[in-house]
């Protein structure tokens, strides 16, 4: 008798591209500076702009209509993460180190991967392709000019980094593919 492989359980949703290169591009010099201060400033999702810096940095555009259904579709979960994120921040005002507080950031970490396999999930749909993302993002949050350019000037730089274990990563975005899959 000879011996079958077990089949591979189904890739975790929650481990997607999308979710890959949101890690990666937020460790990115200014990024997390630049996107906080979106959200900060200006109410903005940074799942949101996770995303529509992962659909710029594939060379693909959005439509009025996905990035309305998106937007819409994370509303009851943004206000879960925006109480974790406010007890956290509140928390790390006495002290970051607090049992309390660290499990907040996972919370709200994990939330938040959540929202990004949502939006994973409808990446996949078929819209059309008609506006850029940074420019859709820059008219729902009142980002000015210079502040999408900045923005797409960080996207650029890490597209065009390229010396670590995610090259081929950044390669499949250079040609508008998805990380990880080889078509």
């Amino acid at each position: 008798m000879t011996e079958t492989a077990q089949p591979s359980p189904p890739p975790c949703p929650l481990q997607n591209p999308l979710w890959q290169f949101s890690l990666e591009f937020y460790q990115q010099p200014s990024v997390a500076e630049f996107l906080l201060d979106c959200q900060d400033s200006k109410g903005a999702d940074v799942c949101l702009l996770l995303w529509a810096s992962y659909t710029s940095a594939c060379g693909r555009q959005l439509s009025d209509e996905s990035w309305l259904v998106a937007d819409r579709g994370l509303a009851p979960r943004r206000r879960m993460i925006n109480s974790v994120r406010n007890m956290r921040r509140l928390l790390g005002r006495l002290d970051k180190q607090n049992r309390v507080y660290q499990w907040c950031k996972r919370c709200e970490i994990r939330m938040e991967q959540r929202q990004l396999a949502a939006l994973w999930k409808l990446n996949g749909e078929s819209w059309p392709e008609t506006r850029s993302p940074l420019a859709l993002a820059g008219e729902q949050y009142g980002l000015m000019q210079k502040d999408q350019a900045r923005w797409a000037g960080l996207i650029d730089a890490y597209s065009a980094a390229g010396t670590s274990g995610d090259d081929e990563t950044r390669r499949d975005l250079r040609r508008g593919g998805i990380p990880g899959v080889t078509l």
